[in-house]
């Protein structure tokens, strides 16, 4: 495992209850994986020749990470090393630069937002009327979850926009890019893909929260009707194709209309944000358990079958501002527990805020069920709200 954070947790979970021996390899000595570990590896994941020389040493059959980006170099890097299965180092460099990203995916025929890379504020305002006028969005080259990505409305935006997005490009590519605004049905999809084939496809209704631009929360199944999720594993297979995503999971972030599927990105990884429980409640479907399989280069298949479908809805907590988290009974406004399944926080009282995504912070998560994916949604934004987490010297 590449990464031992919280959102690696499951995997090196599932893995050891299928029977594997489990090494975590992270710079943190104290990050939980390594606390679980069969053999934790304290060992700064970039950092590829001694990640290599780990694998070698303890002889691994398998290689994989879960919602990080900077850990797929070092993924793709010992798999091709030990010869095991995983995304080519190629496929991996594609994926994390989003311009060669949206050049690959345009050149196939398939959508794409206009895209322009800019090094300055003067080269992002021609770049803005290029893709269209406002608004745009403004992201960095190379970095993931959000950070760092603004939608600019005005040119007086702009300038603030590129300050937000060059902190967050760990590549140092220098440039930023400037993206025309897509409207449209916000889609994520969970994929799964064996020897190129797309295996399964997990279609998700994303919701938002002004200020913040990722998903702040997903409900599964989506309201789309057949036809269209039809169509959305037609283009999500397309995608793939033209980005050489052959084996495992990949997380897409779509927009849908009459015409299709628009690619926004692509992470060539199980996603984040409770993604893996989602899929979990509402289908019965353990894409760790399949991850794990197709890493060792057993047949996943097995572990995809869906055998329910009951609506669900995951939701973040999020405050703003800076400085320590602030606890008292956070759960005491949650009366109708019925329908939750999961309600937790990610900092206890006094704790450092951490989990930054630009001005706001991650500190929990719900976890809801209901009659419809919309109805789960709602429930699962009401009990978010509902949870009371301060912020105390910021």
């Amino acid at each position: 495992m590449v990464g031992g954070g919280i959102f690696q947790l499951d995997i090196v979970r599932t893995a050891r209850e299928l029977g594997a021996l489990v090494a975590v390899a992270d710079r943190d000595p104290n990050a939980p994986g390594l606390a679980i570990a069969d053999h934790p590896l304290p060992i700064d994941i970039v950092d590829l020749p001694a990640m290599i020389a780990a694998a070698r040493e303890l002889g691994v059959d398998g290689v994989v990470t879960a919602a990080s980006d900077v850990a797929l170099p070092a993924v793709a890097a010992i798999a091709e090393a030990l010869s095991l299965s995983a995304l080519s180092v190629a496929a991996v460099a594609r994926c994390r630069d989003k311009l060669t990203m949206f050049e690959t995916v345009r050149a196939a025929g398939l959508r794409v937002p206009d895209t322009v890379a800019v090094v300055d504020d003067e080269a992002a305002e021609r770049a803005a009327i290029a893709v269209g006028g406002y608004p745009v969005v403004v992201k960095p080259r190379a970095a993931a979850g959000g950070r760092g990505v603004s939608v600019v409305r005005d040119r007086s935006a702009l300038g603030p926009a590129l300050a937000r997005a060059r902190p967050y490009d760990r590549d140092r590519q220098v440039e930023c890019l400037v993206q025309r605004f897509v409207g449209g049905h916000a889609l994520g999809v969970e994929a799964f893909f064996t020897r190129s084939q797309l295996t399964a496809a997990f279609i998700m209704d994303d919701q938002f929260v002004d200020g913040f631009v990722s998903p702040v929360g997903h409900s599964l199944p989506s309201d789309l009707d057949d036809e269209a999720r039809v169509r959305v594993r037609e283009d999500v297979m397309r995608f793939a194709q033209a980005l050489g995503l052959e084996d495992g999971p990949a997380n897409f972030d779509l927009r849908y209309d009459e015409h299709g599927c628009t690619l926004l990105e692509v992470n060539a990884r199980l996603g984040g944000n409770s993604i893996t429980d989602l899929v979990r409640a509402t289908h019965g479907v353990d894409l760790s358990a399949a991850t794990v399989r197709a890493c060792l280069g057993q047949d996943p298949a097995p572990e995809l079958r869906s055998i329910r479908t009951t609506p669900t809805a995951t939701r973040l907590v999020l405050v703003r501002g800076r400085g320590v988290a602030v606890v008292n009974d956070p759960f005491s406004a949650i009366e109708d527990r019925a329908h939750v399944l999961v309600v937790e926080l990610t900092v206890g009282d006094g704790d450092p805020l951490a989990m930054r995504v630009d001005e706001h912070v991650i500190v929990g998560r719900c976890i809801v069920q209901g009659d419809t994916p919309s109805s789960a949604a709602a429930r699962a934004a009401r009990v978010a709200s509902l949870i009371d987490v301060g912020v105390r010297g910021g």
